[in-house]
């Protein structure tokens, strides 16, 4: 009884969110589309009447009577096409509203949840249920609406039947009966067979996809791989397919012996009704009514259950979906306290793995960056660098230990007033497709047309040098995904505007995560004489795999397999003859 009850409050919960949500995204179109819903309810029952005192006043020659009903008859049945067309034109222009409404409120809630969320190929997945099942919130809505009037016809329309033979009313639904308990199986068996393909529909799309990224397809023409994603696509769409088509099958076959099941009603009261005529009970109209209405009967009551059994199963898909969306990151709940511009840093015994990994990432990983230091991280690939950059941003929480800031927990500060100390510049810098002052911009969007401050970052970076003879200058779009005359960059060149941008924060703090790994020598040499230049009183963490861009900073911080093993400056490491010494000395002969 717990579990019925907990069912149908869950229901009614979930009906009321799909309600709500549908009205909120086009409280206009919502309102309008209720009442052609209701026009297309009671119009038709209302034509079928009247076609029924039409064919019984041919037959008594009531000429008048005939004219009156023929021309309310055809009347509605004009309003009945007109609204039709209306209705596509509501439904598209509402379609298109609760798609904008719905999809701003999933980019919304993924740019809110935390890294750790995309970390999961079950949490891709939910991403997938959820983007599918938006369009469930405006069928849900519709849903209801088609219950409440397939339920009126079904009552309205039993009663006519009944008034003219009790039997084939209740008849018709008690053979209606079996088909309405399969339908219910038939559409839970394709909601369960839709999420157990998920996860495969996800690689098909991903062998697909690459055939679009132009990355990629330097890859696959070198090495002639078009084939290879193409039969991987192919196996799993055919997989996919076959058991859709099974399914589709079986469907097929069992709903036609059923609708010749409830085809019985439909003959019965033709056979009745034609008896009844040839007896002068009933006119040729009443026939005609009769036939109709057991007919319309048999549909509605059809459709009446499809829709209550799609209800359900929408039941389930809703509360997927109010699951993603009520989803609460974890890391953007964050404290009220507004840090320094130039804090001191203290990681404390601090441990952590990412998420589904089973590894820790750091162990016990101890240091602090005094205001104004400049440090160097150093350390071979994986040793855990740059995940010492996320747990500072709060891109993650360490599991266990702490990290302060001026001697206080991290979390008591405000997570974006603590993001926003850093210019940053990350080892997987992101180019986008935008004017370049947007890019550079994007650090400080409201200063994003003050060219004084473009030219500056410009400058320091070396960007200047590569726009000096673009027309259009910090209005040119870089990428050509959606525009044919935008600018390609290589990557040494991106990696100089993704620098341009971290300067044009103006930050007290900066921090580089390998600023040179596609810059030749000159333009490495001069961003890396610029920022010592640039950051006297400022504070900088610099990641760098090329030990000769880290012999100026203040302390240099080795970390080997998540461990903090040395500490000091260039020429103290040195002395220590220990592991910095050794990468140092391994780079420094090839100089030679």
């Amino acid at each position: 009884m717990k579990n019925i009850k907990a069912y149908f409050s869950s229901l009614s919960s979930n009906i009321w969110f799909g309600f709500k949500t549908s009205y909120l995204a086009s409280k206009k179109y919502f309102s309008l589309k209720l009442l052609l819903l209701l026009f297309s309810t009671f119009i038709p029952l209302i034509t079928i009447w009247l076609w029924r005192g039409i064919l019984n006043g041919i037959i008594d020659k009531s000429t008048n009577l005939v004219i009156i009903y023929l021309g309310i008859y055809l009347v509605l049945k004009l309003l009945l096409y007109i609204l039709s067309r209306f209705d596509d034109y509501i439904r598209s222009r509402y379609s298109d509203e609760l798609t904008f409404y719905i999809e701003a409120v999933m980019i919304q809630k993924t740019s809110r949840v935390d890294l750790s969320f995309f970390d999961s190929a079950v949490m891709g997945d939910k991403v997938r249920n959820t983007r599918s099942n938006f369009r469930i919130m405006e069928d849900t809505t519709w849903l209801v609406f088609n219950i409440i009037s397939a339920f009126l016809s079904v009552i309205t329309t039993l009663i006519l039947v009944s008034a003219y033979n009790i039997w084939l009313g209740f008849l018709t639904i008690i053979l209606l009966a079996p088909f309405m308990a399969y339908s219910k199986r038939h559409i839970e068996r394709m909601y369960l067979l839709e999420k157990k393909q998920i996860r495969e529909n996800r690689k098909k799309d991903y062998f697909n996809d690459v055939f679009f990224d132009n990355n990629v397809q330097f890859e696959i023409k070198l090495n002639r791989l078009g084939n290879y994603f193409i039969e991987r696509y192919k196996k799993i769409s055919t997989v996919l397919f076959n058991e859709r088509k099974s399914e589709q099958i079986k469907h097929t076959i069992k709903s036609i012996l059923l609708l010749i099941i409830n085809f019985i009603t439909e003959v019965l009261v033709l056979i009745f009704s034609i008896f009844d005529v040839l007896n002068n009970k009933i006119g040729i109209g009443d026939l005609q009514f009769n036939v109709s209405m057991v007919s319309r009967l048999r549909e509605q009551s059809t459709q009446l259950m499809d829709n209550i059994n799609s209800l359900f199963v929408n039941n389930t898909r809703l509360n997927e979906l109010k699951e993603f969306i009520n989803i609460k990151p974890e890391i953007e709940k964050s404290g009220s306290k507004t840090p320094n511009k130039n804090p001191r840093i203290e990681f404390k015994s601090v441990y952590f793995k990412y998420p589904n990994s089973k590894d820790y990432i750091l162990k016990d990983c101890s240091f602090i960056i005094k205001e104004n230091q400049k440090i160097g991280l150093v350390g071979i690939n994986g040793s855990g660098k740059s995940t010492i950059i996320k747990l500072l941003f709060r891109f993650y929480d360490p599991q266990k230990g702490i990290i302060l800031l001026d001697g206080l927990d991290i979390k008591e500060y405000d997570i974006y007033a603590v993001r926003d100390i850093f210019g940053v510049l990350f080892q997987d810098y992101v180019t986008y497709c935008l004017p370049l002052r947007e890019i550079i911009g994007l650090s400080n969007f409201d200063e994003r047309f003050n060219d004084e401050k473009l030219k500056s970052a410009c400058d320091i970076s070396g960007v200047t040098e590569i726009i000096k003879d673009w027309e259009l200058g910090y209005d040119t779009i870089l990428g050509r995904y959606y525009a044919d005359n935008g600018k390609d960059l290589s990557e040494g060149q991106w990696q100089l505007v993704g620098l341009a941008r971290a300067y044009f924060r103006e930050s007290e703090f900066m921090i580089l995560d390998e600023p040179s790994a596609f810059l030749d020598p000159i333009s490495e040499n001069r961003i890396f004489e610029q920022l010592y230049n640039l950051s006297k009183g400022k504070s900088s963490v610099i990641i760098s795999h090329r030990l000769s861009n880290t012999t100026l900073v203040d302390k240099i911080i080795v970390i080997d397999d998540g461990h903090i093993i040395e500490q000091g400056s260039h020429f103290d490491l040195l002395k220590q003859k220990g592991k910095y010494a050794y990468l140092f000395n391994l780079q420094a002969r090839k100089y030679k």
